[in-house]
């Protein structure tokens, strides 16, 4: 079995916790193929890890949908161990990292193959970006005590125009992270749907659109083409402009996650989420 890991250099500095799993990986007869300290939004030349069986990442989950972002076009399957916070995508805590690479050569795992979306963003008609994202795509606003009002149309009517903070657009796998937190629902992270939540808008509804993963949503900025606001992907961010068009769909593009036997999406959801902040 052959692996490639990636550290966080905020999280594992030094390399110490990247050097001990590595070599327990070895002591075991498998084979270490690139061992990497990164930093995000940092480059890394992925064709050091295109022999690998599996790619681990040491960190949190910003770590793990920053590789994820980094090695999609190579689908092998990814798994992180939780060196971070919370650490809801990255399944497996620090402690039980043998166990975890035990059962990786043991075969005792199936892959979960998470959906991305396709968002493509256009100032007066020319494509200026284009990404693809696993947990989400976020129109925001810049400056605190601002609003932005965002216009949006699903497959082809228009839903409703957002004076707010902002609107998400987010995955399955992605409904854990700020969708939750803006109010919206959680979904099993398989289900084929997507969803969109507005961000505190300020209206007398504010509910979440549970839509088909093959709808089409095209979102404009309906301001004057000098205001600023935040587009931001997995947490990667850049700016947008006014009278911006953002039309977002589901990605032909998929994540496989290495999901251990027995560790449960709810059972995760409930420890790790439900009871955050209990003393």
């Amino acid at each position: 079995m052959r692996f490639s890991l990636y550290a966080n250099v905020n999280k594992d500095a030094n390399g110490l916790f990247l050097a001990q799993v590595c070599k327990y990986i070895e002591s075991i007869g498998s084979e270490v193929i690139h061992s990497e300290i990164v930093s995000k939004g940092g480059k890394t030349d992925i064709s050091k890890v295109m022999l690998s069986d599996v790619i681990i990442t040491l960190g949190g989950d910003g770590t793990l949908l920053d590789i994820a972002q980094k090695t999609k076009s190579l689908s092998i399957p990814l798994v992180g161990i939780n060196i971070g916070s919370l650490g809801f995508l990255t399944q497996i805590e620090k402690n039980n990292y043998e166990e975890l690479i035990k059962n990786i050569t043991l075969k005792q795992y199936t892959i979960s193959k998470r959906a991305m979306l396709s968002a493509k963003v256009y100032r007066n008609d020319k494509l200026i970006y284009d990404i693809d994202a696993l947990n989400d795509v976020v129109i925001t606003r810049k400056v605190t005590g601002d609003t932005v009002a965002i216009s949006v149309d699903i497959n082809g009517s228009y839903i409703d125009t957002y004076d707010g903070d902002g609107v998400i657009i987010s995955t399955p796998t992605g409904s854990t992270g700020y969708q939750m937190s803006a109010g919206g629902p959680v979904s099993d992270p398989e289900a084929d749907i997507m969803l969109m939540t507005p961000i505190c808008p300020h209206m007398m509804h504010k509910q979440t659109y549970i839509l088909k993963d093959d709808s089409n949503l095209v979102l404009t900025v309906e301001e004057d083409e000098s205001f600023d606001c935040c587009f931001s992907y997995d947490g990667i961010a850049s700016s947008l402009k006014g009278r911006d068009v953002i039309k977002v769909k589901k990605s032909s593009s998929f994540i496989p996650l290495l999901k251990i036997q027995g560790n449960s999406f709810y059972e995760n959801l409930r420890n790790k989420i439900y009871y955050r902040g209990a003393k």
